[in-house]
């Protein structure tokens, strides 16, 4: 099944490796301690049996040729001797320094946690020190112990390369997609925006798992978020792809493809002429297929393209001929003929009378989601954004999401 989106799974976490080690290279020399650590200077803070214990190791890490691996093999020794917070932290340090010096992330996570643990890290650099363990804990894998470190990273105050992220990523690499959609809502709600590539990576990993509600909900959030040309066309070919819909549903959601420069495809112009159907719409289907030869979707000696445009022309005139009769049989008639003398009035964009036929369609107990759709298709096209919001909101049922989509649109355009 195709999905129009670039592919933005862990694209913002590209480069988080190169940097994550800049930065543990630094926090291992002035931010944290010095490079090699003399254990006379913490004689008076920390244990005799540490010191003692910390004495060999820290020769092999001393001079021109520090000896990094012989030091993480002597490691657990040092561990062993820890008898109090300042050892802990000591110890830390020097698993931090041995991990950035060996490129082992076990070790340098060990030893941020070690000394985030000692409780010796200073307030202003906790949150830096949660970030790193996060993003270590992320990139092996250990996804619950990620999020519990970013969490605190936030609570401290820390916003560099904007810890959410990683968060938002570690729930779809769990296959939590519902999880991580809740997670990007209340991230929403907390701040009233996000970045754009989170909510289109929420987008694919809903589309990739067929979750089809919370494909719907992340398309809607696309569209509120960052109306954009592309991200109309991103959300509403998901929802075309991914909801069942019937003929005449997936027909209002061409409709609103059309109106946002969202029709991309053939095959979208092509079932968007079917559902309309020539010899009912003619006067909707003919620019349709203008608009798709102008695209480069269809030629003039196209057998399809000749067929179609043969009948609608005949129609077309027809219809354009009956409107006044249309009109005033559809409001005498029941709801179901109001409906159908609507629909061919939208094709001729009277929206005005259309929208009077829709009432009464609902009024006399026509399909009621199907005419409340329409109804508010046609007040959002004549700019009556408020109107057009609250009777789409009534929509229920597999139209419902359409109805959604049109109701953006219209308070896109209206501001209601």
């Amino acid at each position: 099944m195709f999905l129009p989106l670039a592919n933005t799974r862990r694209k913002t976490f590209r480069g988080i490796a190169s940097r994550l080690a800049m930065a543990l290279a630094l926090a291992g020399g002035a931010a944290v301690g010095s490079a090699a650590i003399a254990p006379a200077a913490y004689a008076q803070e920390n244990s005799r049996g540490f010191v003692a214990a910390y004495e060999p190791i820290g020769a092999l890490i001393q001079g021109e040729m520090p000896n990094w691996a012989q030091a993480s093999a002597q490691f657990e020794t040092l561990v062993a001797a820890i008898e109090n917070e300042d050892d802990r932290n000591v110890a830390g340090n020097l698993a931090l320094q041995i991990g950035t010096n060996t490129s082992n992330p076990a070790f340098q996570r060990r030893g941020l946690e070690m000394m985030l643990a000692s409780g010796k890290v200073a307030p202003e650099q906790l949150g830096q020190f949660n970030y790193y363990v996060g993003t270590l804990s992320y990139q092996a894998g250990d996804f619950d112990a990620a999020r519990t470190a970013l969490e605190a990273a936030i609570a401290a105050g820390y916003t560099e390369e904007d810890p959410r992220g990683i968060i938002l990523q570690s729930y779809f690499d769990q296959d939590r997609v519902p999880d991580g959609i809740t997670y990007l809502e209340s991230q929403i709600a907390a701040s009233g925006t996000v970045d754009e590539n989170w909510i289109l990576r929420a987008l694919q990993e809903s589309y990739d798992a067929e979750l089809v509600p919370q494909a719907n909900q992340v398309s809607a959030l696309l569209l509120k978020q960052y109306p954009s040309q592309k991200n109309w066309v991103n959300a509403l070919q998901v929802m075309n792809a991914i909801n069942q819909l019937d003929a005449q549903a997936q027909l209002d959601l061409f409709r609103l493809m059309r109106t946002t420069n969202a029709l991309t495809q053939r095959a979208e112009y092509v079932r968007y002429i079917e559902n309309a159907d020539p010899r009912i719409m003619a006067n909707e289907v003919l620019p349709v297929l203008a608009e798709g030869l102008a695209a480069d979707h269809f030629t003039t000696t196209d057998d399809y393209y000749t067929e179609v445009k043969s009948i609608a022309d005949v129609r077309a005139p027809q219809d354009r001929a009956e409107v006044d009769s249309l009109f005033s049989e559809g409001q005498a008639g029941d709801g179901r003929e109001a409906l159908i003398a609507g629909d061919v009035l939208y094709s001729v964009n009277d929206y005005a009378r259309a929208e009077v036929l829709y009432k009464a369609a609902v009024d006399k107990g026509a399909d009621r989601d199907a005419a409340l759709t329409r109804l508010g298709m046609v007040q959002a096209l004549q700019g009556k954004g408020a109107e057009a919001v609250a009777t789409l909101e009534q929509v229920s049922g597999a139209r419902a999401p359409v109805a959604q989509m049109w109701a953006i649109y219209a308070q896109e355009q209206t501001g209601a």
